[in-house]
């Protein structure tokens, strides 16, 4: 009895968590500070977009993708790691793409002011503060894509709150000084 239990406790301790937030608020840039603050011997960060991003980058590429991310966590379980996927992921979504046998998942929303957010995308998408009009982000006109991602970023903040999920605001933070904050997140939970 006593070994079930400690079997219960040791494994049941690994955990998938996302890092989520709309695009330009820091996911990607954390992924190198998260690797040297988060013991390897316990966690592997990925990249949810490793694999690629299709031109029409939709809902169903990201429910197919997060389905995908949450199968390699859960494979980690069998090498008593914790996956730690940085992408795009709602909390509304997962009821649709775990079971009872998934790894428990704990999502943390990075989130930024709006004009950061805008100002970030543009720098990203621009050369010498000119965009090149016919350049196109998952299927749509840049400036569209920046709109989305700012009017989204509200959203998002509203949708994790309702949720109890951590936000970590970028808006003044370094890419270490957000990473830190993250890893602490999860080395706390």
């Amino acid at each position: 009895m006593v070994f079930f239990v400690f079997l219960d406790y040791y494994f049941g301790m690994n955990k998938i968590y996302f890092i989520s937030g709309v695009c330009g608020v820091g996911k990607s840039t954390i992924m190198p500070y998260l690797k040297l603050l988060l013991p390897q011997s316990k966690y592997k960060v990925f990249d949810f977009d490793k694999r690629g991003v299709p031109e029409n980058a939709d809902r169903n590429w990201r429910v197919s993708e997060s389905k995908y991310w949450i199968g390699e966590g859960n494979r980690l379980l069998q090498e008593n790691k914790n996956a730690v996927i940085c992408g795009f992921i709602k909390p509304d979504d997962l009821p649709s793409l775990t079971d009872e046998k998934s790894a428990e998942i704990r999502l943390i929303l990075l989130d930024a002011e709006p004009e950061i957010i805008r100002q970030r995308l543009i720098r990203r998408y621009t050369k010498n503060n000119v965009f090149n009009e016919s350049q196109k982000v998952i299927g749509k006109p840049v400036n569209e894509f920046i709109k989305s991602n700012v009017y989204f970023t509200l959203k998002m903040k509203d949708i994790f709150s309702e949720h109890s999920c951590p936000i970590v605001d970028t808006s003044n933070l370094t890419p270490e000084e957000t990473a830190k904050k993250v890893a602490d997140i999860i080395l706390k939970s």
